[in-house]
C-alpha cells in the first residue's frame, strides 16, 4: 500500500469519527440515518430503524464506500456486522494491499475437492494463500447450506478467500464479520442448544470428552394440604317446626253446688 493510499485511509477514518465531538455534525448524521430508514429503499434490517442506519453511514464513512452500498451489502448478524464474502473480495482487490486480484485453484472432486486462494502481498512481495476442503466443510458443518452441494467449488472459493483476508489482510474488512460463516454458527448454536441441568462442571467434562456425573436423585418432597373450609355463600334454611297441636276445650256438664233457690212464696212462676 502506497503513502497517499495509507494518508487518505487514515483521514476517512478521522472524518468518519468526527460526529462524536460534535454536536451539530451527530444531529445532521442523525437526520440522515432518519431519512434512510424511512426512504423504503433500503433492506428490512435497516427499515424504520435509524439507529442502524447511523451505524451503518459511519461504517460507510470509515471504509470510504457508498452509503447504499453499505446498505445492500451488510447486515447486523448476532449483534454483529456482516458483509458477504463477494464484497470483502472487492475490497480486497482494490484496497492496495495486493498486487493483483485474489487467484483460485481446485484439486480433485466430490468430497475430495479442495481450493486454496492466492495473492501476493504489495509491500513484502510474498505469496499468501488459504485453502478449505469439502472434508472441511462437512466436518464444520458448512455443508448445511444446500448451496455447498449445487455449486461447491463456487462456495469454496469464497470461504478460502474470506480466511486469507483475515489472516493476512484483516484491515480490509474493518472488524466485520463474513455472513456465511456468521450463518453457519447461528445454525450450529440453535441446533445445540444446552439442556437447562447442564452445569459448568458438566460443560467441562464434555470438552474433555468425559461422561457427565449424574445428578443424585432427590426424593420428591411431600406437602402437606391444609383442609379449608370454604364459608357458605348463603345459610341454610332451616325447616320451621310445626305448631305443636292445642287441644280443643271439653264442655262440661254444670255441676250442683249444694245451693237450692227457694221457692217462690207466691207458689208459682214470677
Amino acid at each position: 500500500m502506497t503513502e497517499s493510499t495509507a494518508l487518505s485511509t487514515t483521514t476517512q477514518q478521522g472524518n468518519a469519527l468526527a460526529f462524536l465531538h460534535d454536536a451539530a455534525a451527530f444531529n445532521q448524521l442523525w437526520r440522515v440515518a432518519k431519512a434512510f430508514s424511512l426512504s423504503g429503499m433500503v433492506p428490512p434490517a435497516y427499515q424504520n430503524k435509524p439507529d442502524a442506519c447511523l451505524v451503518a453511514l459511519m461504517y460507510a464513512e470509515q471504509l470510504g464506500e457508498p452509503a447504499m452500498l453499505i446498505f445492500q451489502e451488510m447486515a447486523p448478524i448476532n449483534g454483529r456486522p456482516s458483509t458477504s464474502a463477494r464484497f470483502a473480495i472487492a475490497r480486497a482487490n482494490r484496497s492496495g494491499l495486493l498486487t493483483g486480484p485474489l487467484t483460485w485453484t481446485s484439486k480433485g472432486t466430490g468430497e475430495t475437492l479442495e481450493v486454496t486462494a492466492s495473492a501476493t502481498l504489495y509491500e513484502t512481495g510474498e505469496t499468501i494463500t488459504a485453502m478449505v476442503s469439502m472434508r472441511e466443510a462437512k466436518a464444520d458443518g458448512w455443508d448445511r447450506n444446500p448451496k455447498y452441494r449445487s455449486m461447491p467449488e463456487q462456495m469454496l472459493r469464497w470461504r478460502s478467500a474470506t480466511r486469507l483476508i483475515n489472516l493476512y489482510i484483516p484491515q480490509v474488512l474493518f472488524g466485520m464479520g463474513v455472513r456465511e460463516e456468521a450463518e453457519v454458527q447461528k445454525v450450529q448454536v440453535a441446533e445445540t442448544p444446552a439442556s437447562s441441568g447442564d452445569t459448568i462442571a458438566d460443560l467441562n467434562r464434555q470438552i474433555a470428552g468425559q461422561a457427565a456425573v449424574p445428578a443424585p436423585a432427590v426424593a420428591p418432597a411431600v406437602l402437606e394440604a391444609e383442609v379449608v373450609t370454604e364459608p357458605e355463600t348463603q345459610p341454610r334454611r332451616r325447616r320451621a317446626a310445626a305448631p305443636e297441636p292445642v287441644a280443643e276445650p271439653v264442655p262440661q256438664e254444670p255441676q250442683d253446688d249444694g245451693y237450692d233457690l227457694p221457692e217462690s212464696p207466691f207458689g208459682g212462676d214470677e
